[in-house]
């Protein structure tokens, strides 16, 4: 495309998304595997692997072991909003400079009873509790609260919570979200030390479960409002409306 910057790799990514978007395959059919992206549009295995690996992570797409890449039901907002869930891999996607600032992490007896509620926990059990800092090129953006059942996350350190939550997740707990329930709010931002925003903020409130329906976590994320953006976009092909978080470069 003429004067598009992106990469071969973003520009297929969001024409894949729209094609999905607009219903040119359906939920439970099978999709263009890795070999057939890379005859049809001119580019390397290793480049359509990165495609599929994407529109998979976003839940576009399910992967079946053996079998191939098979369409996923119709994104919903936090299916839309899964580009970011990992803000490690966005922020570096986009550029910048990711990084990671725990404030607070301990484990209580003393969660609020809506929190216990939706994790599904007794009331003597542990909760761990976290609030981190999210920061793109040392500029605080998200501020973060996290409450997790102790009992999924043993030996859970301060060390851990350095760097991207949804990894570690995956790769030391093997716990994978499928769904989130939240909602968004235009609110004024905690006053955390040494965060000072000008404006509103975004805040992404509930929680997240594996393909079963347990609780993994309860969150609240306050996004910054100068620094995101929440867009829209309504497709009467698609069913439904794709919501998306956008981060806005700076002026």
């Amino acid at each position: 495309m003429a004067g598009d910057t992106r990469t071969v790799h973003e520009q297929l990514i969001r024409s894949c998304q729209e094609d999905l978007a607009a219903g040119r395959w359906q939920p439970g059919e099978q999709f263009p595997s890795e070999r057939d992206l890379a005859a049809r549009h001119g580019i390397s295995r290793a480049t359509a692997n990165k495609v599929l690996a994407k529109l998979a992570s976003e839940g576009w797409l399910e992967m079946r072991k053996g079998i191939g890449c098979f369409v996923a039901e119709r994104p919903t907002l936090f299916t839309s909003l899964r580009r970011i869930e990992s803000f490690t891999v966005f922020a570096s996607e986009q550029g910048y400079r990711p990084s990671t600032r725990l404030l607070e992490f301990q484990s209580r007896h003393d969660a609020p009873p809506a929190v216990r509620a939706a994790l599904q926990v007794q009331h003597s059990a542990r909760v761990s509790y976290m609030r981190r800092l999210r920061l793109i090129d040392d500029d605080p953006v998200i501020l973060e609260e996290r409450w997790l059942p102790a009992a999924l996350y043993p030996q859970l350190n301060t060390r851990a919570l350095e760097g991207s939550f949804y990894q570690l997740c995956r790769e030391r707990y093997g716990l994978v979200v499928q769904r989130e329930e939240a909602e968004i709010q235009a609110v004024i931002a905690p006053a955390w030390p040494g965060v000072r925003w000008p404006g509103p903020a975004l805040r992404l409130e509930g929680i997240g479960c594996d393909s079963s329906g347990q609780p993994l976590w309860y969150q609240s994320l306050h996004y910054r409002g100068d620094r995101f953006t929440l867009s829209n976009i309504v497709d009467s092909a698609a069913g439904v409306p794709r919501l998306a978080l956008n981060f806005a470069t700076q002026s």
